[in-house]
This record gives structure tokens, C-alpha cells and sequence, in this order.
């Protein structure tokens, strides 16, 4: 009698803590499962948000205000003239086709950049420095082709119907991204090269007033054209010593540029707006597509991690919820107001006012050798005035 109810104490007690493991089991299939549409929640909100960004800059590109011109401001004190347009936003399917529409004013906010400005400065400075005008030659070159390359694929971007450049632009954006880095590193290296020009220059303002005037270094100054050879063979050296560091500017370069692009201010039918104005719109207009998205991976969740029944259960309830069923307006759209007739996408004309001709530019070895001056001019007058001096 007594081994039967040891044995019917013993059955009871592994029942219970299977019982127990079941629970605890499942208990860390729901939190597993709460985590991971935490996850998706946050992962689906970011992606539309990077969508809302690169809306943002593509309409930016048409509005045509980024430094791309080395010649106009901020690089230089040539004031840029640039047509006032203004640029479709959340695009209607009617007819005619509505839009709310922003628009970039060249105001003094927006026309400004502080790594330009004080590379500006600094060069116009009466004690400049041909070394730190090498390294701001460099900078500026990397800084403008950037601007330049988001400033024309955005633009054709902009041609894209919106819905698609919100859904798949972060995916393009990053492939494009990641060549441009490449092609970011070679141009580095090009320039790296290409501005040792500024090795044989020499700042003659010893006034400390006004701005500097550069002349040229030739073999008729033995002891500077040396120094400026010199430098050269050191820069080349340190070059491919340092190259796993100084490879991060073109990368700096980029990011500086990227990330200065979403700081631009607009105007969304007259009032004052930015990046994160764009974000909001896009999440709140785009709720359709993101709660659709997101009901799609608490369904396939559900199935992974809970189970079938829940699944079909979570199936259930979001056709309810779709249907009008279960009152909750998650898959209602928001109405957009302040609609007028869509514009057309021409990008914005831009003139630098002010811009001189340059003259005639030779190669590097010529600069070298001769200096900048150019041809048989240079050498005779440098002969006569050694003849005059002697």
C-alpha cells in the first residue's frame, strides 16, 4: 500500500514540473515573441524614416542649393544665383494629381557650411599658408564632389514615383553609397597628388592686411623650389605609411556631406520645416503601408514562435481589425491637407555670379619645373632678372 502511494506522489510530482517547464516555456515563447515584434516595430519605423529622409534631399536635389560649384559660395565670395522653386511632396493619385509643396530658400541659414566657411577664412587670410591650403585644397575638392554626385542622383531620383522611392530609396541609397566610397578613395589618391602644386607657392603679403598673393616657385629660387621638391618625396612616403589612417577622409568627406544635407531648412506651404518634419509626414501618411508591413511579421512570427493556433489566431484578428470588425483605425489613411496642382520636376538653374575666366592651366611637371606663369614669357622674364641683378 505504502509503494503505490509513493509511486502515485512520484507521478504527481514529475506532473507538476512538467507542468511547470510547459509554463515556463511558454512563457519565454510570448516574451521571445514580444521582443522580436519590438524589433520589427522599430526596424519598420527607421526604414520608412531613411525613405522620408532621402524624399527629403531628392527634393532638396531639385532645389538645386547644395555647393556643387567650386567657384561660387561658400568656396569662394561668388554669391551663386539660383532659381526660387518649389517642389512636390506626397503626391495624390487624382486627377489632377495634387501635392503639398516645400521649397528651399538660398537664405543665410542655408547658404552657409562651417567646414567651408572656415576653409574660406582661412584662405583668404593675408598669412595663409601654402601647406594648410594643400590640405584645404584637398578637403574641398573631396567636399565638392560629393555635393555634386548627391546633388545629381538625387535629382534623377526625384523622377521616381514617390511611393517607390519611400519603399525601396534606403535600399538604392545604400548600394550607391557603397560604390561611391570607392570611387571616394580613388579621387583621394588623385588629389593627394594632383594639389602638390601648392609645394612650389610661396605668400609673398608680408603686410598682415588684405589677402594673400601666391607666386610661383621655379628653379630660379634653388632654395624654395628644393623645400617644395622635398616635400613632395615626404608626402609621397607618408602617404603609403599612413594610408590606413588618412583613407578615413574621403569616408569623413562623405558622411560630412551626407549628414549636412539633411540639416538644410524648407518651407512646406510656407512654413517653416526640416528633415524630421519629412520623417513625421512620411509615418504618418505612409501608416497604411507600415502597419500592413508589420501586421505581416507578427503573423509570420506568431507562426514561428508560438505556434500554429496562435497564428491562425493572429490571421483572425488582423483581417477583423482590417475589415472594420474590431474598432481600431490602424489601417484608416490620414487625409493630407493643403493640396494644390502638382509642378514639374526641372531641377532649379544655378549661375555663379562673378566667376572670371581662368586662363590657361599646364600639368603638374610643367607647373614644377617653370611655374604657372606660363611658357617662354616666364623664362625670359626670369632671365632678365638675373641680367638686371648681375
Amino acid at each position: 500500500m505504502s509503494d503505490t502511494t509513493n509511486d502515485t506522489s512520484l507521478l504527481d510530482e514529475k506532473k507538476e514540473e512538467e507542468t511547470s517547464t510547459d509554463t515556463s516555456d511558454y512563457g519565454s515563447k510570448i516574451g521571445k515573441f514580444l521582443i522580436s515584434i519590438l524589433i520589427i516595430i522599430i526596424i519598420v519605423l527607421c526604414y520608412f524614416g531613411s525613405g522620408g529622409l532621402i524624399l527629403y534631399i531628392c527634393k532638396l536635389a531639385q532645389s538645386n542649393i547644395l555647393p556643387t560649384e567650386d567657384k561660387c559660395f561658400p568656396y569662394t565670395d561668388n554669391i551663386p544665383d539660383i532659381q526660387k522653386i518649389k517642389t512636390n511632396l506626397f503626391t495624390t493619385f487624382t486627377e489632377p494629381e495634387m501635392s503639398v509643396k516645400l521649397e528651399f530658400p538660398y537664405d543665410e541659414y542655408n547658404s552657409s557650411n562651417i567646414l567651408l566657411d572656415k576653409c574660406r577664412e582661412y584662405k583668404q587670410t593675408p598669412s595663409s599658408y601654402f601647406l594648410a591650403n594643400y590640405l584645404i585644397s584637398i578637403i574641398e575638392s573631396l567636399v565638392q564632389f560629393n555635393y555634386s554626385i548627391i546633388n545629381s542622383i538625387m535629382n534623377m531620383m526625384n523622377n521616381i514615383p514617390e511611393v517607390i522611392l519611400v519603399l525601396f530609396g534606403p535600399i538604392i541609397i545604400s548600394i550607391i553609397v557603397s560604390f561611391n566610397l570607392i570611387i571616394n578613395l580613388f579621387y583621394f589618391v588623385y588629389l593627394w597628388f594632383a594639389n602638390m602644386y601648392w609645394f612650389f607657392k610661396t605668400n609673398k603679403n608680408d603686410t598682415g592686411k588684405g589677402k594673400p598673393e601666391w607666386d610661383d616657385v621655379t628653379l630660379f629660387t634653388p632654395i624654395n623650389w628644393s623645400l617644395g621638391f622635398g616635400l613632395i618625396i615626404l608626402f609621397t612616403i607618408f602617404f603609403f605609411i599612413g594610408l590606413p589612417i588618412i583613407s578615413f577622409i574621403p569616408f569623413l568627406a562623405l558622411l560630412w556631406c551626407m549628414l549636412s544635407s539633411v540639416m538644410y531648412k524648407g518651407l512646406i506651404n510656407d512654413k517653416e520645416a526640416n528633415a524630421f518634419t519629412i520623417i513625421k509626414d512620411v509615418l504618418k501618411y505612409y501608416k497604411i503601408s507600415i502597419t500592413s508591413i508589420i501586421s505581416f511579421f507578427v503573423i509570420l512570427i506568431s507562426f514561428s514562435t508560438l505556434g500554429a493556433v496562435p497564428g491562425i489566431f493572429s490571421i483572425i484578428t488582423v483581417g477583423l481589425i482590417y475589415f472594420g470588425f474590431i474598432s481600431m483605425n490602424i489601417f484608416t489613411p490620414i487625409e493630407i491637407s493643403d493640396l494644390t496642382p502638382v509642378v514639374n520636376n526641372k531641377q532649379a538653374k544655378k549661375t555663379c555670379i562673378g566667376v572670371v575666366e581662368t586662363k590657361e592651366k599646364h600639368g603638374f611637371l610643367y607647373n614644377l619645373i617653370l611655374g604657372q606663369k606660363g611658357g617662354n614669357q616666364n623664362i625670359t622674364s626670369q632671365l632678365k632678372k638675373i641680367k638686371k641683378y648681375l
